[in-house]
């Protein structure tokens, strides 16, 4: 793929502040195309630069894959509680970024009524109500609840598309918003190789204190951070740590999500083995990463602010 980019800014879409430089070489695990991490030492936000002009051709190849049942149903459960337990149910219920649509049906099933929102949309999405752009999804608004399950990082102006959000929201509505944590222990550790770094898909990199002053700026008032969902922490573990011994990144993310295999079966095989090594150790550092707030994934409740 070869990449038609912007020039790199030198100011923080944020707050307007000077970047720095973070990761001087931070490559695509899809095209190989390299890319800069630019830190803002004033909000803690990162971004990534150059901005491709055309960033959708970034999600055509090899990007999709389907996700194991296990982790799917485990997922799904974990959000419905955390749903039930800040927003209750029923009313109106937006998922941005709804994917296939699973969190949608999950939310009708718990007396939401709800729907989504979805740039690529497939047939088992097109089983739900889900919109093609946040502008058409705005005809059911308000909403109760709006959700944001690791999408924020894809969106190339985050706090245009909070204010938007608010507006979108009832007065006494919950919004929950889930990304990577670049403030966390696996960033710090794996750099380049960290899995979810995935540039330049990634246009925007989250520390718990850019992303709650992000919530701030928009007129929002944060109830709750969490730092942990536990099968993107483990995985994120075991993953980074293979990246970071092997040529290829992936092989084993590849093989799980039934993508195309880059390498031979041999290679893929000694992934697996080396998981299966690397699963316990894996598994002790998310919890304790977690203890001390430095999880793989900030997770953020918030109201609008009255």
């Amino acid at each position: 793929m070869q990449a038609v980019t912007t020039s790199i800014a030198l100011n923080c879409q944020i707050c307007g502040d000077a970047l720095r430089q973070h990761i001087a070489k931070a490559r695509d695990v899809i095209s190989g195309e390299a890319f800069t991490v630019m830190c803002c030492d004033s909000c803690g936000i990162a971004v990534t630069r150059p901005v491709p002009r055309r960033i959708e051709e970034y999600y055509r190849e090899r990007y999709y894959g389907r996700r194991h049942s296990f982790t799917r149903r485990f997922c799904i459960w974990r959000r419905r509680r955390l749903l039930r337990k800040y927003a209750g149910c029923g009313g109106r219920l937006l998922d941005v970024g709804s994917g296939e649509g699973d969190f949608v049906h999950a939310a009708i099933q718990d007396g939401w009524e709800a729907a989504g929102v979805e740039i690529h949309r497939t047939g088992s999405a097109l089983q739900h109500r889900v919109f093609p752009s946040l502008e058409e999804a705005e005809v059911l608004a308000p909403f109760r609840c709006i959700t944001l399950w690791h999408v924020l990082e894809h969106v190339p102006d985050p706090r245009a598309q909070l204010i938007q959000l608010r507006a979108a929201l009832l007065g006494d509505g919950v919004i929950i918003v889930a990304v990577p944590d670049f403030g966390g222990a696996q960033a710090r550790i794996f750099g380049s190789n960290w899995l979810h770094l995935d540039v330049p898909r990634h246009l925007h990199h989250f520390t718990q204190s850019g992303l709650t002053h992000l919530f701030e700026l928009t007129g929002f008032d944060v109830v709750r951070v969490a730092n942990q969902e536990l099968e993107y922490d483990l995985f994120g573990w075991i993953q980074s740590a293979l990246n970071a011994l092997t040529k290829v990144p992936n092989v084993l993310f590849d093989a799980l999500t039934g993508k195309p295999p880059r390498v031979g079966r041999s290679s893929v095989a000694a992934s697996y083995a080396a998981a299966c090594a690397l699963a316990m150790p894996s598994l002790l550092m998310t919890f304790a990463a977690s203890l001390f707030r430095r999880g793989g994934t900030i997770i953020v409740v918030a109201r609008p602010r009255r």
